[in-house]
């Protein structure tokens, strides 16, 4: 990939708005079929995934201003997690964005909006995250901050390739990951059959 192809563009300049907006500032409740889904930094793990060990809903007559759209990645802003992200395909149900996420719409005119998913998962977008911390804690991060990041953009066609083999991967170890725990159940059933034949 030639250098003279590649190009400098700042977050806020790929989103549809031209900026972040902050998650709703609302209490987490018990998880309900009822409500709606509420997406916290918790609920995000390091490569930009959704926990569901633990889940909670949000309720509040405003919730669905909040939710998110596809094309959509929160950046969390605030404490250790600071600098994680997720990235919404609809694939996880709604959700609702909290007040500790910064949500930018990504045009899809202007990325592939699933290459900033693995953008965020970088090395290059870690350490510029890291260049934020002082010590062991890292600073708040705010929407003008994420906004002015600037991405090294390649060309809409090697975007496209790059976002169709982490795909596959993404895939794969998913596959991977659901025969390993129904292997795991396997063999819970049968550790306690053998427990109980003893």
């Amino acid at each position: 990939m030639g250098f003279k192809e590649m190009r400098i563009v700042r977050l806020a300049d790929l989103s549809i708005d031209g900026k972040g907006n902050y998650g709703i500032p609302a209490p987490a409740v018990e998880y309900s079929n009822n409500l709606f889904t509420y997406l916290r930094i918790s609920d995000i793990s390091d490569d930009g995934t959704l926990l569901k060990d633990n889940l909670k809903s949000v309720d509040s007559e405003n919730a669905g201003k909040y939710l998110l759209k596809p094309n959509d990645i929160v950046f969390a802003r605030t404490g250790n997690s600071t600098g994680r992200s997720y990235f919404y395909d609809k694939s996880d149900g709604e959700l609702v964005y909290a007040g500790f996420l910064i949500k930018f719409s990504l045009d899809p005119h202007k990325i592939n909006p699933k290459f900033m998913r693995y953008y965020t998962i970088s090395d290059k977008y870690k350490n510029w995250v890291a260049s934020f911390s002082t010590g062991s804690t890292r600073k708040n991060m705010n929407a003008k901050t994420y906004g002015d990041m600037t991405i090294e953009l390649p060309p809409r066609h090697q975007q496209d390739f790059m976002v169709n083999i982490l795909s596959a991967l993404d895939k794969k170890f998913e596959v991977d990951a659901k025969i390993n725990h129904n292997l795991d159940d396997v063999r819970d059933v049968v550790e306690s059959k053998s427990e109980i034949a003893a």
